[in-house]
């Protein structure tokens, strides 16, 4: 039980580097439109890599005797956790900071 609830803990982690890939990606594509594609598969390729450097260090951290399905499982299911509750809070809540600035400053 410790060794998914470690991976899952991974996994949520792992969408905090999604979301700040997220938006290093809008930024430069706001900028270059035609760069958002490629943009896309670079961002998605390096969350992969972040994924799988923290799975592969919390698994040498503590110690996990092998490497098991269930383990992989738990950290994709922690990715998708992030991603259906914590992202849309945080989604809502910065964009409520930053549209209340913006509605002052226009007026």
């Amino acid at each position: 039980m410790r060794y998914f609830l470690i991976s899952l803990a991974c996994g949520v982690l792992s969408g905090v580097a999604y979301d700040v890939l997220y938006i290093v990606r809008r930024a430069i594509a706001g900028r270059w439109p035609r760069a958002d594609k490629p943009l896309t598969y670079v961002s998605d390729g390096i969350y992969a890599l972040v994924l799988a450097a923290m799975f592969i260090g919390s698994s040498a951290v503590f110690r996990f005797p092998d490497m098991r399905v269930y383990m992989v499982l738990a950290c994709l299911l922690g990715a998708v956790l992030y991603v259906k509750s914590l992202h849309v809070i945080l989604a809502f809540l910065i964009n409520k900071w930053y549209n209340r600035p913006t509605k002052v400053v226009k007026r």
